[in-house]
């Protein structure tokens, strides 16, 4: 695999280099040696669970033929694949649905990874549920958020079809309750995934597969692209992998802990995949590489000296486009990473890159980068929140203008919080701006703007995602790093509500109480956290909270 790096990458990477190679740890990864990383039992429990994805795409290439079988039949009976789930079981398709569009043909693929009802709404919009194909991913099975679409959907079908199930498959670990549901509900077929595989680290299993070859991707193609870079990583103690793995730990070692990614626009996508990857293996134990994806280069900017630079080329106009800004960040003190994509399938040797990058910056930093000990927080607070709605009690902290950590209270405020937030930034600090609002391209914009202006103005890295997704991405980062964020969630009064059949509240109340939740669960942290709430119509609600930022 064809990489490049500049001066001030190679003296880290050479350093982290010799620590690798000093534990032997390609061999070890390919061994499965749970010691690489940690020698507690806890841990190694975890971490010999965990290995399966070091080559997984022998295993998925060996079931190609029960793939594209079933793709072929659903071709013939659906217009559209709907994939409900969240985090590791929905980003890779996200990445894949993206980069290689709509095939002719086959099903249009969405991705709902979540519980907004605006956003569900328009995917409901989108489709005729008699012809669309619905996927429930969930390794686990018990995710609130897929199950909660799952219910919806499941009695929009039963609105106009007698046997639902047949248009609904899963894709689960052997053993789960989704399996058990499955089986009960009739659905047309169960994929029972690789069990030894975290969700983060799924892309080239039946997580990542299914979905993309269900839209007409030729899957096999970028299987094979992640086993021709497979078989070098395995033999190369010094590979691409492994440098990259030396840059991100070694540098996070020197103080240098903001992993900007730098991608094409065609390929952009792949930065959140690779940011919930990097965040949720390595923010926990009061450390953490900060993934920043999505952030806009500026040529000649003045960046703070915790930056590191990676990311993907391609022989595209885009990535030609940010050639400029790319050569002066080379040229600058900031290290810097590209690894050469050749093709669009090539992204399968990119999601193995990172895959065995992440792990072995791991093994630099001391930690298991495959357990994530404080996602629960939040799904505890929030799923207590909804036991009290479900009981006829609501907090009134939910849709209250604005609450502060107990650690900003005198210092923010609702009418300067632009200016509140630039005074509370301070040294390394990083900015998270987290919406829990319809991703609409109108949002997007608005939430660049803001994003960015918050950049030029403080020289801070700002991060950014959409709740509850980044709940299942960077949400470990922030509860687990070493307390450099700042957090501004943003809840919103839905303009539709969609009820959730079955359950004594909507969409809408589902997802301000995860809001909330993570706003108490960061607060409990000794987190610095602000959440503010926007009235309908959502976007006016927006458009004045800009002018206050």
């Amino acid at each position: 695999m064809k990489v490049s790096y500049n001066k001030s990458a190679e003296e880290i990477i050479n350093k982290g280099l010799a620590k690798l190679e000093s534990v032997d740890f390609t061999a070890r990864l390919y061994r499965h040696d749970a010691s690489l990383w940690k020698s507690e039992e806890a841990h190694t429990k975890i971490i010999n669970n965990s290995l399966g994805w070091t080559e997984v795409y022998d295993w998925t290439l060996q079931r190609l033929p029960e793939i594209k079988n079933f793709a072929e039949g659903a071709k013939k009976e659906f217009d559209h694949v709907v994939l409900m789930g969240m985090g590791g079981s929905s980003l890779a398709p996200e990445v894949l649905r993206v980069i290689f569009g709509k095939s002719e043909g086959w099903p249009e693929l969405l991705v709902l990874d979540s519980t907004n009802p605006d956003w569900v709404s328009s995917v409901r919009s989108k489709i005729d549920p008699a012809k669309t194909l619905f996927i429930f991913a969930s390794k686990s099975g018990g995710t609130v958020e897929p199950s909660s679409q799952f219910a919806y959907f499941y009695d929009e079908v039963s609105k106009v079809k007698q046997d639902a199930g047949d248009n609904f498959i899963a894709i689960t670990d052997p053993g789960t309750g989704l399996e058990t549901l499955a089986t009960e509900k009739k659905f047309r077929k169960i994929f029972t995934n690789k069990a030894d595989i975290g969700g983060r680290f799924s892309a080239l299993s039946f997580f990542g597969m299914v979905p993309a070859a269900l839209s007409g991707i030729d899957v096999e193609k970028i299987l094979l692209s992640a086993k021709e870079a497979g078989e070098e990583f395995k033999s190369d103690k010094a590979s691409a992998a492994v440098k990259l793995g030396a840059l991100m730990g070694g540098a996070y070692a020197e103080g240098k802990d903001k992993l900007t990614l730098v991608m094409p626009t065609s390929i952009e996508v792949f930065g959140l995949w690779v940011e919930q990857l990097v965040a949720e293996s390595t923010g926990k134990e009061d450390k953490g590489v900060v993934p920043v994806a999505g952030e806009k280069l500026h040529k000649g900017f003045d960046y703070k000296s915790d930056r590191i630079f990676a990311g993907i080329s391609c022989d595209c106009a885009c990535s030609k486009a940010i050639a400029e800004e790319k050569e002066a960040i080379k040229q600058s003190a900031h290290p810097f990473f590209e690894a050469e994509m050749k093709d669009k399938y090539a992204i399968g040797s990119m999601f193995l890159l990172w895959e065995v990058a992440t792990a072995a910056c791991g093994a630099l930093m001391g930690i298991d980068p495959f357990d994530q000990p404080n996602v629960q927080a939040a799904k505890t607070i929030a799923k207590n929140l909804l036991n009290d709605l479900a009981a006829g009690k609501t907090s009134e902290e939910t849709y209250l203008d604005i609450i502060v950590s107990d650690n900003l209270k005198g210092k923010v405020n609702l009418a300067t919080l632009g200016a509140d937030i630039k005074k509370v930034l301070s040294g390394n600090d990083y900015l998270a701006i987290l919406p829990y609002v319809h991703n609409s391209k109108a949002a997007d914009e608005l939430f660049s703007a803001i994003r960015d202006g918050f950049l030029t103005a403080t020289k801070h890295a700002v991060l950014f995602g959409y709740g509850p997704r980044y709940l299942h991405s960077t949400g470990q980062l922030h509860k687990g790093d070493g307390n450099n964020g700042v957090f501004l969630i943003i809840s919103a009064d839905a303009d539709n509500d969609v009820k959730i059949p079955g359950a004594a509240y909507g969409f809408k109340d589902l997802v301000n109480a995860q809001a909330l939740g993570d706003f108490k669960a960061l607060a409990e942290k000794g987190r610095r956290v602000i959440k503010v709430h926007v009235k309908k119509p959502v976007l006016a609600g927006l458009e004045k909270l800009k002018e206050v930022l």
